[in-house]
């Protein structure tokens, strides 16, 4: 994993989101996080932290 993977995955967990935290070491270390959960729980994830992505972006976006 690289700088701003790792850097990633320790704002997931400052944020209390340890799956999404698990998901991302898994796809960042080359893993098929399918492998390790249920199908639902991973869309769902993805989702959910897609969304939160986003505000962040559009947030940093409009203040500059």
């Amino acid at each position: 994993m690289n700088k701003k993977q790792i850097e990633e995955v320790i704002k997931a967990i400052i944020a209390g989101k340890y799956s999404w935290a698990c998901v991302l070491i898994l796809r960042f270390n080359g893993y098929d996080p399918l492998h390790y959960i249920p199908y639902r729980t991973y869309i769902r994830l993805l989702k959910d932290n897609y969304q939160i992505d986003r505000e962040n972006a559009s947030l940093t976006n409009s203040r500059t």
